[in-house]
C-alpha cells in the first residue's frame, strides 16, 4: 500500500511539472495528400520545445510540444510543412497531417542516335597519337618498339627441322609474335578500307 501510495505521487508530481511547464503530448499521424498512405521516416521537430522525433511504419508519432507551438515536418520527396498546434484544439485527439509530394524538374536531355560504324572509326582515325602511358614496375620499356617495328623475316620451319618446328609452335614469345602479326593484318585491313594509310602499321 505504501509502495501504491508513492507510485500515484510520483505521476502526480510529473504531471503537475508538466503542466507547469506548458508541455503536453502531441499524438499524430502523416498521410501521403495523394494516396492517404501513411508515410514512414518523416522528421518532426517542435519549434518552442525544441523536441524532435519521427514517424513509425504506420506514420504514427508522439512529440512533446509547448502549449502554442509549431511543428515543422519534412520528409524527402515532400513539401516541408508548419503545423501549427495548440493544447485545447487537439486534447486527447490524433493529429492527422497530409504531406504534398514535391515536384522535381529536371534538366532537359538530348540523345543522339548512334553514328555509323565507318564514321565512328573514321573519327578514331583521326584522333592524335599519342605516347602510350608506362606503369612502372608493369610496363617494358620495349612495348611501344614492338609495336611499332617491322618483324624480322626468319625462314619458316619445316620438317627437316622438328626442333625449330615444335619451338615456333610452343614457344610464348613466338606464339606472342603470331598474334601480333594477326591484330596487324586486321588493323591494316580496317585503316585501308577508311583510307588511312598513313596510320597503318608496318608488317
Amino acid at each position: 500500500m505504501k509502495n501504491i501510495l508513492l507510485s500515484l505521487a510520483f505521476v502526480f508530481c510529473v504531471f503537475s511539472v508538466e503542466a507547469q511547464e506548458g508541455y503536453f503530448s502531441v499524438k499524430g499521424k502523416i498521410l501521403s495528400a495523394d494516396s492517404l498512405q501513411p508515410i514512414p521516416n518523416v522528421n518532426i521537430v517542435s519549434e518552442l520545445s525544441r523536441y524532435g522525433t519521427i514517424t513509425n511504419q504506420e506514420g504514427f508519432f508522439i512529440i512533446k510540444s509547448k502549449t502554442i507551438d509549431t511543428l515543422w515536418v519534412s520528409c524527402v520527396g515532400f513539401d516541408t510543412r508548419e503545423v501549427p498546434v495548440w493544447r485545447d484544439s487537439i486534447l486527447n485527439n490524433t493529429l492527422i497531417i497530409k504531406l504534398i509530394r514535391s515536384n522535381i524538374m529536371l534538366d532537359s536531355v538530348e540523345i543522339y542516335p548512334l553514328p555509323p560504324y565507318k564514321d565512328f572509326i573514321k573519327d578514331i582515325a583521326k584522333m592524335p597519337m599519342k605516347k602510350p602511358f608506362f606503369v612502372p614496375g608493369v610496363s617494358r620499356a620495349d612495348d611501344a618498339k614492338r609495336i611499332w617495328k617491322r618483324p624480322d623475316m626468319e625462314s619458316p620451319p619445316s620438317v627437316i627441322n622438328p626442333i625449330s618446328l615444335i619451338y615456333k609452335r610452343f614457344n610464348k614469345q613466338e606464339v606472342f609474335k603470331r598474334k601480333l602479326q594477326r591484330n596487324r593484318k586486321k588493323f591494316n585491313k580496317e585503316m585501308e578500307k577508311i583510307g588511312a594509310d598513313s596510320l597503318m602499321i608496318p608488317e
